[in-house]
């Protein structure tokens, strides 16, 4: 079976300059560049992953923002980031430029052994996510689930569905 691979994201937003400006701030540093800015749209790219932002256009999409009671946030962009330290370094950057995040830096044991998060909420709603989960739990999983499929029944033979996960399991943001 081919991979499909995730290659875009275009999100609606209701003002392009202020897009422009928040954007700047919080996917740059992280290794995105803006490539495109025009009157209607910008793009940033890190060469693999496209974000296209659009605006003056009749809006289709009103978000309103989380509550902070949600147990996980439906609808949230969530990047992974090499560290709790690079976490926390970028909290405290994106805080000295005013930026401040909505679910500040912490621990979640609830969602995998050594999750750690923050999110922000950018001008049209848009919750976003910096996480960092500790290499070796990573590969840890990536063997078990590897190990699963190895153990599946052939095509035809059992169930090929995969697990449901119930909503409070790996979940990104509050």
């Amino acid at each position: 079976m081919a991979k499909g691979v995730l290659h875009h994201v275009s999100l609606e937003v209701s003002n392009i300059d202020r897009t422009r400006a928040f954007y700047d701030r919080f996917l740059v540093p992280i290794g995105y560049r803006r490539f495109v800015s025009e009157a209607e749209y910008l793009g940033y790219t890190d060469g693999t992953l496209t974000f296209w932002f659009l605006g003056g256009r009749h809006h289709r999409i009103r978000r309103h923002p989380p509550t902070g009671d949600e147990e996980v946030v439906a609808e949230h962009l969530a990047f992974r980031m090499p560290s709790e330290e690079a976490v926390r370094a970028r909290e405290a950057e994106l805080t000295r430029q005013e930026i401040y995040p909505f679910f500040p830096a912490e621990p979640h044991p609830e969602f995998s052994p050594g999750y750690f998060s923050a999110s922000w909420i950018d001008p049209d709603q848009i919750v976003l996510e910096l996480y960092s989960l500790p290499e070796r739990k990573a590969k840890a999983r990536h063997r078990t689930r590897a190990a699963t499929r190895a153990r599946r029944p052939a095509r035809g033979g059992g169930s090929r569905h995969p697990r449901r996960r119930t909503a409070g399991r790996g979940r990104a943001s509050r």
